[in-house]
């Protein structure tokens, strides 16, 4: 039965930027809305504005995020990080760091969530880091990475 009521997950970029935007904009516009209404001053007014802004930056922050996220693509023998190729034999090992998925809200039983891994591959010559946005992204690039470290 829990199965059942459990929300599915999305982690579309695109949901996840107009879900913040949109949510944003009704809080917002609400506010305003009270304002022209007269239910509000202009001092609470704005200071609600300024609460809302404040509780939102990291949603925003989201959004960075997005927009300036790494390209990775996986070729023949190598895997291209922001135009950067790196042959799988020069990958020693590699280390993951998993951040804690954000929920950014709901939605017919969908539960939109962003969620980002750090990974840093140590190499013959050094490390590389790059951000790796999705659980199915970072769970497909774990595993892929573990066998070729592993052969």
């Amino acid at each position: 039965m829990k199965e059942i009521l459990k929300p599915k997950t999305d982690e579309r970029a695109f949901m996840i930027v107009t879900g913040i935007i949109v949510f944003y904009a009704l809080i917002a516009g609400f506010i305003i809305y009270l304002y022209i209404l007269h239910r509000l001053a202009i001092i609470p007014a704005l200071a609600a504005l300024a609460v809302v802004t404040i509780i939102y930056i990291p949603r925003f922050l989201i959004i960075k995020k997005i927009q300036n996220k790494d390209l990775i693509e996986i070729k023949d023998d190598f895997i291209v990080i922001n135009g950067n190729a790196v042959n799988f034999s020069q990958i020693k090992d590699f280390h993951v760091e998993d951040k804690k998925a954000q929920v950014v809200f709901f939605m017919n039983n969908k539960m939109v969530v962003y969620k980002e891994a750090i990974f840093h591959l140590k190499l013959n010559n050094g490390v590389i880091s790059f951000t790796a946005i999705g659980t199915e992204k970072i769970e497909l690039l774990c595993e892929f990475l573990t066998r070729i470290v592993n052969s």
